[in-house]
């Protein structure tokens, strides 16, 4: 792909590919760029960046002195776009590097739409104005970049109103043939792609030019905000909701089962015999014991129910049905049927730091209280299960009891 007469022509917009011959060759098919580029090697590679003016700097795969290629292109030119293409099974250090140094990243192989969304994004640190977008747009996309889920939402329905046919989001590596209009990163990045066909014009380009330019920073923000927000309502070391957001979120979905006459059961456990495993085993054996009780739960559990570490080895859960159930059903006997399969688990679960005694000797005991009959609050639930709880440790222990039985 090297040709000693592209010097001769304008310089501008080439592609400089860094790739051996055949992943090049692949790469190039996948561009609706003509002027590609190609090296073997990093030094030949800057050795063709001194030559001409690039617009792109791709990297295909990963390598260990990556960094350091990255510093020298940047300083030959601080306005290229460094761009790279790794295999899914690339090292995770790796990955993370080039993730690090690039200022756009795709999988190997990608499809023709990814490869030139990738080329035709923003650096980083694009200050072009947007052309199309308004002060209240921006405003609607800055309030919407609080998750992924709802800037995604918002970005489509604005590219949806522009072209006149719906857009939905889809993985890259199930894109198929269609050509996407915007691409968010991930593993996979995910595309932006038209239910039907449509036809482009000039306001739409401008549309997705100037969306291009913002979705670095909201998906940025987007994710800094999710990642803030978990850290706000978990527990550091089980990854469970911590205390405070467990009473906020119970009393949101008890409040609604009063609303809308569904049934729901609290269950408080704790680990029996928590101290003799510190004192025995060391912290370090007590946190493994709380990590994978609070891993057990969530496994056992089902999507809508809520597990929580409340304080110390003690735990509560919040088992709830969003729907309507048959007014035969058993709430409570559900509830408890669960939470005593979850204390065979705890049982019979091996946990290498408690060695080869490790099967059988940990165990926990719970309590159970439902809602409306025994409390119409977490507060009040809490109050009665730890009751239950009692009682539960009073005869003998690896026992879970209902409220008042």
């Amino acid at each position: 792909m090297n040709d000693s007469n592209e010097t001769s022509r304008p310089q501008g917009d080439d592609v400089l590919l860094l790739a051996d011959e055949d992943t090049a060759r692949e790469l190039t098919r996948h561009m609706n760029r003509p002027n590609v580029v190609q090296a073997d090697d990093a030094y030949d590679a800057l050795i063709e960046m001194a030559r001409r003016r690039c617009n792109a700097v791709v990297m295909a795969g990963t390598h260990p002195e990556m960094g350091h290629f990255a510093q020298a292109v940047r300083r030959l030119n601080q306005q290229v776009r460094l761009l790279a293409v790794c295999k899914p099974d690339a090292p995770p250090e790796l990955r993370a590097e080039v993730e690090r140094v690039a200022d756009g990243c795709c999988s190997y192989p990608p499809t023709r739409g990814e490869m030139n969304l990738l080329l035709r994004g923003p650096k980083a640190d694009d200050t072009r104005p947007p052309t199309t977008l308004g002060t209240k747009d921006i405003a609607e996309l800055m309030r919407s970049a609080q998750n992924a889920e709802r800037l995604e939402a918002r970005v489509a329905e604005l590219v949806s109103d522009a072209a006149g046919v719906p857009m939905h989001w889809t993985p890259a590596d199930q894109c198929g043939p269609v050509e996407p209009l915007l691409m968010l990163p991930g593993s996979p990045a995910r595309l932006l792609v038209p239910d039907e066909p449509f036809r482009c014009d000039g306001d739409l380009d401008e549309l997705i030019a100037d969306l291009h330019a913002l979705l670095p920073v909201l998906s940025e923000t987007a994710c800094r905000t999710e990642s803030l927000h978990r850290l706000a309502i978990t527990d550091h070391l089980t990854g469970a909701y911590n205390r405070r957001y467990f009473y906020h979120l119970a009393d949101h979905i008890l409040g609604r089962a009063d609303d809308e006459h569904f049934r729901a059961t609290l269950l408080l456990y704790d680990i029996d015999n928590f101290k003799h495993y510190n004192d025995e085993y060391g912290h370090a054996a007590g946190d493994e014991i709380l990590r994978d009780t609070a891993t057990l739960m969530r496994s056992i559990s089902r999507e809508q129910d809520i597990v929580a570490r409340i304080g110390g080895d003690e735990f509560a859960v919040l088992f709830w049905d969003h729907e309507l159930r048959d007014p035969s059903s058993q709430p409570l006997r559900d509830a408890w049927e669960l939470a005593d399969r979850f204390r065979q688990v705890v049982e019979n679960h091996d946990l290498p730091s408690l060695g080869s005694r490790a099967s059988g000797e940990l165990t926990i005991s719970g309590g159970l209280a439902g809602f409306p009959q025994h409390g119409r609050c977490c507060l009040d639930l809490l109050r009665q299960a730890d009751r239950a709880l009692r009682v539960a440790k009073a005869s003998g222990k690896n026992s879970i009891r209902l409220v008042g039985a």
